[in-house]
C-alpha cells in the first residue's frame, strides 16, 4: 500500500492534484456533485467520501441514501464492520438478502413517537414534518390551491395523533393507511376523540366531523388516502416500523454508518418513505442526538424540499449534507429555482464530473472567468515585400464551454469557497486502501474493481484488517 496511513480528520477525499497526485481534502460543510449517468458519481464520489468518514471520527454517524438497489451497502457494509464501524441497514423493501446481519427496523414516524413520549411540546413540529413529507409543497409557490393540500394534511394529522395519544408504539404509516381506508371507522374515531380526546385531537376531530358531507370531503379524503398508498395493506411498507429495533436518535448517538436502501426501479415512487426517515434523523439532530454526515446520492428522487430549506441551520447541529445529482436543471425541476440558489449558496464545495448540457457548460464557463491572452497576426507590405507581425493583448475564457464538454473522463472541475475553480484528477473506490481490497461485488455491475491503491486511510480500530 502506498505511503503512510492518512487520517482524514472528518474531511472528505475528493480527488488528486493534477501535478503530483497529492490528495485533496475538502473543507467541512455542505457540498454538491453534479454528473450525468456514467460519470462515476458513486464510484468516484459517494464511495471515497464514505471511506473518508469511516476512517476517522467514529463517534459521528453517517447516513447514505442508497437508492440504487443498495449497491453501496452491498459492497461496503462488511468492510466497514470489519474495520470497526457499527453498520445499520434500513431495507424495508427487501432489496438485500434476508440474512443480512446489519438489517435494522426503524419507524418512519419515529420522530413523532419520540416527541410524544419524551418531549410533547415538540410534537407539533415532528408531525408537521410528517405531513409535508406525505403531501409536499410544489416546487413553485401555489397559494391558490393551498386549501386542497392543507385539508388532506388535517386528515392525516388526525390519523397520526390518534395512536400517539393512545398507544404510541403502533403509530406507523401502515396504521394511518388502515384508518383512512375505512371512512366509517374514521368518522367513529373522530366522534370518540371529539368527546374524549386531548385539546389538539378534539379540535381536529370536530373539524373532520364538520367537513363530512361537504362537497369537497370525498376529494380531501381521497387525497389523504393517496398520500399513504405506499403503506397500504399487502405492500412492502405496510408493516414498516411495526417491530422497530432502534430509533433515529439511537443510531446517530452510536456513530453508526446507516444505509437507507431502496430498489432503483421504484425509487421515484418512494419519495415520501425516504423523506419520512430523513426528517426523522433531522429531528433527532435538533434534539441533540449527535453529529451526522449525509451522503445524498440521487437526492432529487425524494421530496426533500424541507431538507434543502434547512441547509442554513443544519450545520449548527453537527450535520453536513453532501448532495449528488445529475444536473442543475434536474434540481430546479424538482425543488424550484429558489431552492437551487439555496443549495448553491450553502454548498461550499462543488464538483462537476463532466458536462452533457450545453447550457450548463456555458454557464460554468462564464463563471470560471477569463484570462489575458496574446493574439498575433501576420501582414505583408506589397510594395516593399516586408512581413509585419502584430501582437495584441486580449481576453478569452479560461476554459470554454466546448472545452468543458470535452473534459477527460478521469478529470473533474472543482470549486471551493475561498479557493476558486481548479481541475483535478478523480479518485475512485479502487484507489482507496484498505477498503479497496475488502469490497464485495457490486450487485449491479458484477465483480468489484481491481484494487489500485493510491491513498491509504486510517481505520477506526488498530489491527482490524
Amino acid at each position: 500500500m502506498p505511503g503512510n496511513a492518512l487520517d482524514p480528520m472528518g474531511h472528505r477525499l475528493i480527488g488528486l492534484t493534477m501535478e503530483s497526485g497529492a490528495p485533496i481534502w475538502a473543507p467541512k460543510g455542505h457540498s454538491l456533485l453534479l454528473s450525468a449517468n456514467g460519470g462515476g458519481k458513486t464510484t468516484c464520489g459517494a464511495m471515497p467520501w464514505l471511506f473518508s468518514f469511516a476512517a476517522s471520527e467514529p463517534h459521528k454517524a453517517v447516513l447514505v441514501l442508497d437508492s440504487k438497489n443498495g449497491e453501496i451497502a452491498a459492497q461496503a457494509a462488511d468492510a466497514l464492520a470489519r474495520l470497526g464501524r457499527k453498520v445499520a441497514i434500513l431495507d424495508d423493501m427487501g432489496v438485500l438478502p434476508h440474512d443480512c446481519p446489519y438489517r435494522v427496523s426503524l419507524n418512519p414516524f419515529g420522530s413523532a413517537v419520540a416527541a410524544a413520549q419524551r418531549n410533547p411540546e415538540a410534537l407539533i413540529y415532528a408531525i408537521d414534518n410528517i405531513l409535508h413529507a406525505l403531501i409536499p409543497e410544489p416546487a413553485e409557490p401555489d397559494d391558490r390551491n393551498l386549501y386542497f393540500r392543507d385539508w388532506p394534511r388535517n386528515i392525516n394529522e388526525f390519523g397520526v395523533r390518534v395512536p400517539l395519544a393512545r398507544k404510541p408504539e403502533v403509530a406507523i404509516p401502515g396504521a394511518l393507511w388502515t384508518l383512512l381506508s375505512d371512512p366509517v371507522k374514521l368518522r367513529k374515531f373522530a366522534a370518540i376523540e371529539a368527546a374524549e380526546g386531548d385539546p389538539a385531537l378534539k379540535a381536529l376531530a370536530n373539524n373532520i366531523l364538520g367537513m363530512v358531507g361537504h362537497e369537497h370531503w370525498p376529494q380531501h379524503l381521497e387525497r389523504a388516502q393517496r398520500s399513504v398508498r405506499l403503506f397500504s395493506a399487502g405492500s412492502h411498507l405496510y408493516n414498516a416500523g411495526a417491530e422497530a429495533t432502534t430509533t433515529h436518535a439511537d443510531l446517530i448517538s452510536q456513530g453508526a454508518v446507516i444505509f437507507l436502501v431502496g430498489p432503483q426501479a421504484y425509487i421515484n415512487k418512494l419519495g415520501p418513505y425516504y423523506a419520512l426517515h430523513i426528517m426523522g434523523f433531522i429531528d433527532a439532530l435538533y434534539g441533540g442526538a449527535g453529529a451526522l454526515r449525509i451522503i445524498a446520492d440521487e437526492f432529487t428522487n425524494a421530496p426533500l424540499k424541507s431538507l434543502v430549506e434547512s441547509l442554513t441551520t443544519l450545520r449548527a447541529f453537527g450535520c453536513e449534507v453532501h448532495m449528488i445529482g445529475q444536473s442543475r436543471s434536474e434540481i430546479e425541476r424538482k425543488f424550484g429555482r429558489l431552492a437551487v440558489q439555496t443549495i448553491e449558496e450553502n454548498a461550499i464545495v462543488k464538483q462537476w464530473f463532466g458536462f452533457s448540457s450545453f447550457d450548463e457548460a456555458e454557464r460554468v464557463s462564464k463563471a470560471i472567468g477569463e484570462e489575458h491572452a496574446v493574439t498575433s497576426s501576420l501582414g505583408a507590405d506589397t510594395e516593399s515585400l516586408r512581413l509585419q507581425t502584430n501582437l495584441q493583448l486580449g481576453r478569452q475564457r479560461w476554459r470554454s464551454a466546448a472545452g468543458l464538454m470535452a473534459m477527460p473522463a478521469d478529470e473533474q472541475l472543482c470549486h471551493i469557497k475561498g479557493v476558486g475553480f481548479f481541475f483535478s484528477k478523480k479518485i475512485g473506490q479502487q484507489n482507496t486502501a484498505p477498503y479497496c481490497s475488502l469490497l464485495a461485488p457490486n450487485p449491479l455491475e458484477g465483480r468489484p474493481l481491481a484494487p489500485d491503491p493510491k491513498i491509504t486511510l486510517t481505520t477506526p480500530t488498530d489491527g482490524a484488517v
